[in-house]
């Protein structure tokens, strides 16, 4: 019997790993995991390349994983499947179809859904239809037309100390320079009112550190670059997220994790643990009203987090938060308001969602009671709710996609507080002045606003420096836009730099024999970026207040070299003759031709000698070695 394990993405991504999949293939005793197959799908393929790959394994079982983004289309494609081979059976997971079993056997196609954690009743039902015979009752499964099946979810495992790896047992395969997935825990400790992950009668049970160590080994061995930890909350208990950060420290500190926290649970040593990764944590704040907060079965002491907070900042770790607009009792005030207070924080990127009423959550269930409209089918978003009508969703909604793209894409946390200050606004009132600056004034369409994966950093500088000098000069305040323009280039151009390829120092043997006569170009890997200040006095000041950055200095003009070494940006003012020689190495003249008899000789090959080696020139294509 074929079995194909089909996931459908949200995105092509380094998170865009089968873990799903994989820890059901893993979990099949080896007779049916021989001819499992994970077969990736993603949202820009058509449905006849998807329906390609998965048949070109003439399955007789096909299963899917369900999540509120991909629900729709993988309903749609089962219908075609059907269609094409009849014979075929195919059975629904995750979240989805545990929360709408009628909805899923209801839309046609599934013969069967796994409710529930998957991997006990899935292999007992591939068990079953390879052996054949009477449909059965297993616990967590419900088949089409059988009203007599189990539909209690099943509730897996006591322990996970006996479910198998995907990763040790090859079913999924670590690739070098890319992402996984590390499932470290399953379940959550607290139970948020619009959360899925804490449904459920088990509580929290944490993958044993003999399999955690043994994973990270062959992550380590296969030169994976990032890791997206699968924890809700890896830092509760406090103890327990210091030993994993002990391990990764000891084992990993070359790659870089994605974590999770809770802000409460954090503490002086966990942040000095942290900065010793290459890591980012993400923290859910949510609202910064407790009252909203306490209609959804979740706590706040803004004090508190606010010294949580500070603990990372301290310790140089970078970190994000969370924030949800729509929850009960919340109005656009409210939601501006905290706004404010998580970007006050200073966070290298905000995530904002609209709340999903999500089937199967608490939230959901009290719908009508708390007077909240949402999407009937997925993404389940909120229309309005007693205290937020349309019209304030769709106000909140703009002023989120104007974060996402000054703040986030743009990477605007460097220099954020110092136009806040320049403009004497608060986040919220910027934020919105430059969402009806950039849908009105530009003419830029709603959904390109909307939709900030279509922006690249370098377009979101280019509307962040429009918007600025638009602001500055409705504000008199001319004086202080060649200063926030340096700021936002330089916070840009140190960005890509660190996020480009590293500028490597030439090797002996790649020597030209005549340099002063050969035409040399620059390195793809560095910037030469113009300023109107000098670049140093910017660097040295850090958190930019511009007004008194103007009143320090005056717009001199100077030109910067950005390279990226190792893990470390090098950003130098350079002088008059390496500029000249870097600017005018376009791969036709040669250092003789540039400098032109205005420096002498042997000046000019020291400067040259010293580019060459340092990787920031390399060889015109056809110069001779």
């Amino acid at each position: 019997m074929t079995i194909v394990l089909s996931t459908h993405h949200v995105r092509r991504s380094a998170q865009a790993v089968p873990l799903a999949a994989g820890c059901l293939a893993a979990s099949l005793p080896e007779s049916l995991r021989s001819t499992t197959r994970l077969v990736d799908s993603y949202p820009e393929q058509n449905d006849r390349q998807i329906l390609d790959a998965i048949l070109a394994h003439n399955p007789n079982v096909v299963a899917f994983p369900l999540y509120a983004w991909n629900r729709v289309r993988l309903q749609n494609l089962a219908l075609r499947l059907k269609e094409t081979k009849p014979d075929i059976r195919l059975v629904a997971g995750g979240p989805e179809a545990t929360a709408d079993t009628p909805g899923i056997l209801g839309g046609g196609g599934f013969d069967a859904v796994v409710r529930g954690e998957g991997e006990i009743p899935f292999r007992h039902l591939m068990l079953h239809w390879q052996a054949g015979g009477p449909q059965p009752e297993i616990e967590g499964v419900v088949f089409k037309d059988a009203a007599s099946s189990s539909s209690v979810p099943s509730q897996g495992m006591e322990t996970l100390d006996s479910q198998p790896s995907p990763w040790l047992e090859g079913v999924l395969v670590p690739e070098e320079g890319q992402g996984v997935l590390w499932e470290i825990s399953r379940g959550c400790p607290f139970g948020c009112d619009f959360c899925f992950d804490a449904r459920g009668n088990r509580g929290v049970r944490h993958v044993p550190m003999p399999r955690l160590e043994a994973e990270l080994d062959l992550f380590v061995r296969k030169n994976v670059s990032q890791i997206w930890i699968l924890d809700s909350t890896f830092n509760y208990p406090p103890e327990r997220g210091k030993a994993l950060l002990r391990l990764l420290t000891k084992k990993a500190p070359h790659i870089h994790f994605h974590l999770e926290a809770k802000a409460d649970f954090l503490d002086r040593e966990t942040a000095r643990l942290l900065a010793k990764l290459s890591c980012s944590v993400q923290i859910g704040l949510q609202s910064a009203r407790p009252k909203v907060l306490r209609h959804v079965h979740r706590s706040l002491d803004l004090d508190l987090f606010n010294k949580k907070i500070r603990l990372l900042s301290a310790e140089g770790v970078t970190f994000g938060l969370d924030l949800i607009y729509g929850l009960p009792t919340d109005d656009f005030s409210g939601f501006a308001n905290s706004l404010n207070t998580a970007l006050g924080f200073g966070p290298n990127h905000l995530d904002i969602f609209p709340l999903a009423l999500l089937p199967g959550t608490p939230l959901y269930r009290n719908r009508k009671t708390l007077d909240i409209r949402a999407q009937e089918s997925p993404p389940y978003e909120v229309l309005s709710t007693k205290t937020l009508d349309a019209q304030g969703v769709e106000r909140c909604r703009t002023l989120a996609a104007a974060t996402d793209l000054f703040y986030n894409v743009g990477r605007a946390v460097g220099f954020f507080q110092g136009l806040l200050k320049a403009t004497a606004e608060d986040a919220a009132t910027f934020l919105e002045g430059f969402a009806e600056w950039g849908l009105r004034a530009k003419n830029i369409s709603r959904p390109l606003f909307l939709d900030a994966s279509r922006w690249s950093p370098a377009q979101v500088l280019e509307l962040q420096e429009g918007y600025i000098r638009h602001r500055f000069k409705s504000l008199k305040r001319q004086d202080l836009l060649p200063a926030a323009l340096d700021m936002m280039r330089y916070h840009f151009h140190y960005a890509e730099t660190l996020l480009g390829e590293e500028t490597l120092a030439a090797a002996e043997s790649a020597r030209i024999k005549d340099p002063w006569n050969t035409p040399w170009r620059p390195a793809p890997t560095i910037r030469l970026v113009p300023f109107a200040y000098e670049i140093l006095d910017l660097v040295e000041m850090g958190e930019t207040d511009l007004e008194r950055f103007a009143s320090l200095f005056r717009p001199v003009g100077s030109a910067a070299l950005f390279a990226r070494r190792g893990p470390e940006v090098l950003c130098e003012s350079l002088e008059e003759g390496f500029l000249k020689l870097l600017q005018g190495s376009d791969g036709a003249k040669t250092p003789r031709e540039i400098f032109s008899g205005s420096i002498a000789r042997r000046e000019g090959e020291e400067i040259l000698e010293f580019a060459v080696s340092e990787g920031l020139l390399i060889p015109a294509a056809g110069s001779a070695i």
